[in-house]
């Protein structure tokens, strides 16, 4: 019964930060912040279009609601790492940060960056990479959640030691700066979201009696189906299909001929 508030409520919120989104787009330097902006702006327009659809959440699937702290969480787990890119730079994440709203979710990674052929000790940059939780689709396997970030944006600065601007940390941020972002996805691998799902669904045996149904697995399968961000959570929609019983329920009677019964 919240559906249609919530959903005008999304649509003035869109429509208010839609008509502030070109005013912050002249106001800062062009570059990562801009292509965050950007995203925002197109996750926002999603949104409104789904909400004036009355199907911001379809409730006729199966939904499921992915705290960002969670994923927050998950990948915290994993720092600090560093990773080599293009054999040429040296790129330690230190930190994260993940925020599902406006449509977008957005994955933030913080460290430092120096020329791989460098000792460690050497002068370095400060990076943030920017990314988007894009891709979200249940492993048939594992039947856990899974999501891919894709690089939409690089920034890069200047550390002054002692007060002292690097001519090589001016030349690394330069460099950085030209690469393309494509150069940068292995800072984002994949993230395993621990939500579950079972694979199959037991039926008991029902008899003796004058009808007997066997115990039959049936498999489940599971697909995404959309998925949105905002108010801090990522909704996920799964629609459920069964596939053939194994082995198949059939329902017969005491004396071993089929009955006309009710079957399950």
């Amino acid at each position: 019964m919240w559906i249609a508030p919530l959903s005008r409520a999304i649509t003035r919120l869109a429509i208010l930060t839609l008509a502030f989104l070109p005013a912050c787009h002249r106001q800062t330097a062009a570059g990562a912040e801009q292509a965050v902006l950007e995203r925002r702006r197109e996750g926002l327009a999603g949104l409104m279009a789904a909400a004036r659809r009355g199907s911001l959440l379809p409730f006729d699937k199966m939904l499921l609601a992915v705290d960002e702290g969670l994923v927050r969480q998950v990948i915290a787990a994993t720092l600090p790492f560093e990773r080599v890119i293009a054999d040429r730079y040296r790129i330690r994440v230190a930190r994260a940060d993940v925020h599902f709203d406006d449509g977008f979710g957005l994955v933030r990674l913080d460290g430092e960056a120096s020329f791989a052929d460098q000792p460690d000790t050497a002068v370095h940059a400060e990076v943030t990479v920017f990314g988007g939780l894009d891709v979200v689709a249940l492993d048939p396997q594992s039947g856990v959640l899974r999501g891919a970030v894709k690089i939409i944006a690089l920034d890069a600065r200047r550390v002054n030691v002692y007060g002292v601007r690097s001519s090589v940390v001016e030349d690394l941020v330069e460099q950085l700066g030209r690469e393309k972002l494509d150069t940068f996805s292995a800072l984002a691998s994949g993230i395993e979201i621990p939500v579950r799902l079972e694979r199959s669904v037991t039926l008991p045996a029902v008899g003796p009696g004058e009808v007997r149904i066997d115990a039959a697995t049936i498999p489940l399968r599971a697909a995404v189906t959309d998925v949105k961000a905002f108010r801090g959570k990522l909704w996920v929609s799964v629609a459920i299909s069964t596939e053939a019983a194994t082995p198949a329920a059939r329902a017969v009677s005491a004396s071993g001929r089929p009955s006309s019964g009710p079957s399950r």
